[in-house]
């Protein structure tokens, strides 16, 4: 597999990974072995955007393909009798990534080491995921914010807010597992989003209004990714084990959040999980970075 149709075809699953309502990109990210990748070209956009072009525009093709090309298949399989083999699917690609996961959280030399700072990590990324498996479904919770939508007036203090909204929001896109618009459920701002968001295609004080909220949280989105994405390098490059570790914790609890949706099981859906583990399977021992080592 070449180096380039390897970027596309992860590129793929991470967009129809983004249209799976509970199948975090981030995951994905981390199941195809890019994450890393991913956290150093955001902690220095600056620089490795143009040093990492070839990349992005791989990868930034392959997602396009995935949300666009495959997003009405996805949105068709997920309304249809086969809903539940499709969330099988993904369940079978992030068990497949598991063992990868343990062996850079837990092994080192090829022997098992577990250290005390690595299962604390595990212990506290899997219990983050544990409200969000048990809150369920959020799409009527989600329909409901869109149903009593209002705007806030735009002063000073609630401009300044929705900067730290926007921080916290993009910071819990990039941790794996965790849903970005659930963190703005939690914190009761997704309403004032989606109304500003309407606004914006209005005119007068209700647009100008929109502009003076939606700024200032579209800077903190772009700030809490570098920030946050500076922090995950930091911790990779320093306390690798850990980070891995808590890592881990969020993929495992993030199989609660798809596998919630899965109401039956049937040949096809353990056909349909084991092709997802088969997937995972060959772009581990496949892949340019597989093929390196």
């Amino acid at each position: 597999m070449t180096q380039q149709l390897f970027f596309v075809l992860a590129g793929v699953l991470f967009g129809l990974a983004n249209v799976i309502p509970g199948v975090s990109g981030g995951t994905m990210a981390v199941v195809f072995g890019i994450y890393e990748r991913l956290i150093g070209i955001l902690s220095d956009p600056i620089r490795n955007i143009k040093k990492e072009w070839k990349f992005l525009v791989m990868f930034a093709a392959g997602t396009a393909v995935g949300i666009l090309a495959f997003g009405k298949l996805m949105n068709w399989l997920l309304e249809s009798k086969y809903r539940s083999e499709t969330f099988l699917f993904f369940v079978g690609v992030i068990l497949g990534s598991l063992p990868m996961l343990f062996k850079n959280a837990f092994m080192s030399g090829g022997r098992v080491k577990i250290s005390a700072g690595a299962v604390v990590a595990f212990a506290i990324g899997f219990a983050v995921m544990i409200p969000m498996i048990l809150a369920g479904n959020n799409d009527e919770a989600k329909q409901a914010a869109k149903d009593g939508a209002s705007m806030v007036s735009a002063g000073a203090g609630q401009m300044l807010l929705m900067l730290l909204y926007g921080a916290i929001a993009s910071s819990t896109m990039i941790i794996p597992g965790i849903s970005g618009s659930f963190v703005m459920l939690l914190l009761g701002v997704y309403p004032t989003i989606i109304a500003a968001v309407a606004a914006l295609t209005g005119s007068g004080g209700a647009m100008g209004q929109a502009v003076l909220l939606l700024a200032p949280f579209g800077v903190g989105i772009v700030l809490g990714l570098v920030f946050c994405s500076k922090l995950i390098k930091y911790l990779l490059k320093h306390h690798e084990a850990v980070t891995y570790a808590g890592i881990f914790g969020f993929v495992l609890g993030s199989i609660g959040c798809v596998i919630r949706e899965v109401t039956s099981v049937s040949v096809l859906g353990v056909i349909a999980l084991l092709a997802g583990v088969a997937v995972l399977w060959a772009f581990e021992h496949f892949s340019p970075e597989s093929a390196k080592e």
